[in-house]
Formats: C-alpha cells, structure tokens, sequence
C-alpha cells in the first residue's frame, strides 16, 4: 500500500505539533472536561492529545462518539449517522471534541450541536487536518495541519479501513 502514497506529514511532525497543541489546550481545559473522539479516525490522534494533556498536568476523562458519513467511500455521503452514543453524561461539562479531518464541515458541526444537546456547558474542537473546502467554514479552536485536497490515509486515517496504523499522514496517490 505504501508505494502508492506520498507521505504529507511526518511522524516527526506530527509529534511536534501535538506537543504543541497540548500544551495550548492544556492552559484552557477545565480540570473536569472531557475528551470526545469521533470515531473511528480520530483515535490515535486523540490518543496522542490525552497523553499530551498528561504531560501538560491535565488528566480529562474520556469518551467516544461514532459517527459515520463516508462508510467505505473517498467522498461523504452528506449524512451523518450516530453508530455509538457517549457513554457518560456530559451535563455541565466542558467537552473537546477531537477528530481528524475538517472538509466539508458537517461532522463536526453536527457533533458540536449534538453534544450541546446533551448540555455539554462549552464545546470545543481540536482537528488534525483541514482541507482548503473548510477554509470558508468557522474555525477549530485548535487545528493541526492545513493540508491539500487530497484521500488522505494514515496516522488513524483510512482507505476503506486500510492504512489507519501509519505512521504518517499520506496521500492516496492518483
């Protein structure tokens, strides 16, 4: 799979940043937040954030929220889909969503309305990457990499379920 792919982001880099971003989170996280990861492409990033938090002082309890708009498919389907639900209540919390790519905007926004429903009291994001398509939309409070318009695999990011354990963040070559 690899020959096929050119690597956008190193693991070095990657790294980097997420210290970085940690340390930024660290100094506006309440000591009862909670950490939401979108599932399933978030959760090595979002492991790599709660380790960082860790060693920023901060030991937020976790959860998951699985939403699907792209099944198996390079491009989404337009609808969001609620597979697994919180396992906590989030009531009067602080939450930080983290997930990995911020495109076309749907998921996010609909998990920052629905975990809001939930009342969550102050909803945060932490992405990844953004794509340029999600240069007009508003911004994450906290963002990783600007990167090209491009399948991107790796580093929890997959092609139809492959690639995820990367190291790096790739591009599917075309």
């Amino acid at each position: 799979m690899t020959s096929h792919l050119d690597i956008l982001v190193s693991a070095h880099e990657i790294d980097s940043r997420i210290q970085e971003l940690t340390g930024q989170i660290a100094g506006r996280l309440d000591e009862d937040a909670v950490v939401v990861g979108l599932l399933q492409g978030a959760f090595v990033f979002m492991a790599d954030v709660v380790r960082g938090l860790a060693r920023h002082g901060k030991t937020p309890r976790t959860d998951f929220l699985w939403l699907s708009s792209y099944g198996d498919a390079q491009e989404s389907g337009g609808r969001i889909n609620v597979l697994a639900d919180l396992q906590k209540p989030i009531g009067g919390k602080q939450v930080l969503i983290v997930d990995d790519v911020y495109d076309t905007g749907r998921t996010i926004l609909f998990a920052k309305s629905y975990l809001a429903s939930k009342g969550a009291r102050e909803v945060l994001t932490c992405l990844l990457a953004r794509k340029p398509l999600a240069a007009e939309l508003p911004a994450p409070d906290y963002l990783g990499f600007d990167l090209p318009d491009r399948f991107l695999v790796g580093y929890g990011l997959d092609d139809a379920g492959k690639g995820r354990g990367l190291p790096d963040i790739c591009a599917v070559k075309t």
